[in-house]
């Protein structure tokens, strides 16, 4: 068996397992009640858009090489040796940071990219895996269109797997059905009960803590609806909308053609 294989099997098995054990804390301190209609619906279009990403993946990375051709990459070295290291880890993650939060607010402004992105929030109930329930297009136009990291950056390979690492449990892990309690520490890293707050059904809700690592972005940028200690509102668009295999293929384009406007969608 090649090394990549059994490299894809060692990420996989470790993905089933982090899956399992956040299903087994999603059932025991659920922030609602899940149907397991919806956490199918969830299912379905991860695997719509991993595998047309995929599937696309190529695509992007002639693009990426492209740009790459006439911007060159890695235009600033970011210092390594001893505690620089740390230190430049420490300033990938803000950038990331800033970045994601940059993108996500675009998302949200510009009618093309909410089309794509409405389909994260059309998630009527949020687990775990709605953190992969994005439109497929969304993540290949971003890497072939925006690789503006890359371009400004010279960020070494053991970094890049740190600094992803990190944000997996603030961004990835914000879509958990958990009641996790923070107190007054619900400003200092995004979480289940912050990030619940982006995908609220209410209107005064819209539009608010888009940070994925910091929200102290969210509170700078004037972005930040502080949760009260038991605010957990419902989530998902308004009027809510089911999701099947046809709509995880074109769903921008069924939503444009029938002009409906993101006060519409939620």
């Amino acid at each position: 068996m090649s090394s990549e294989i059994s490299d894809a099997i060692f990420l996989a098995a470790v993905y089933l397992g982090v899956v399992y054990s956040t299903r087994i804390l999603e059932t025991w301190w659920p922030i609602a009640d899940v149907p397991g209609s919806e956490f199918r619906d969830d299912w379905l279009a991860v695997i719509v858009s991993i595998g047309l990403e995929n599937l696309l993946a190529p695509i992007a990375a002639i693009s990426v090489g492209i740009i790459a051709s006439y911007t060159g990459l890695g235009w600033i070295k970011l210092p390594t040796e001893g505690y620089w290291w740390y230190a430049s880890l420490a300033f990938v993650v803000v950038a990331l940071d800033l970045y994601k939060y940059t993108f996500h607010r675009l998302q949200h402004a510009i009618p093309f990219l909410w089309a794509m992105h409405s389909f994260h929030h059309s998630a009527n109930a949020l687990t775990f895996i709605t953190a992969g329930r994005h439109f497929w297009l969304e993540r290949v136009l971003s890497d072939a269109f925006l690789p503006i990291l890359a371009i400004l950056f010279r960020v070494p390979p053991d970094m890049a797997v740190a600094a992803g690492f990190i944000f997996f449990v603030p961004d990835a892990c914000a879509h958990l059905n958990v009641r996790i309690p923070l107190g007054r520490f619900v400003t200092w890293v995004n979480n289940p009960q912050w990030h619940r707050i982006h995908h609220s059904v209410h209107p005064e809700h819209r539009d608010k803590n888009f940070a994925a690592f910091f929200p102290l972005l969210d509170i700078l940028f004037g972005t930040a609806w502080v949760p009260k200690p038991d605010e957990y509102p419902a989530t998902g668009l308004v009027p809510a909308e089911r999701v099947d295999i046809i709509n995880s293929v074109i769903w921008p384009i069924r939503h444009l053609r029938h002009g409906e406007s993101k006060n519409e969608l939620g």
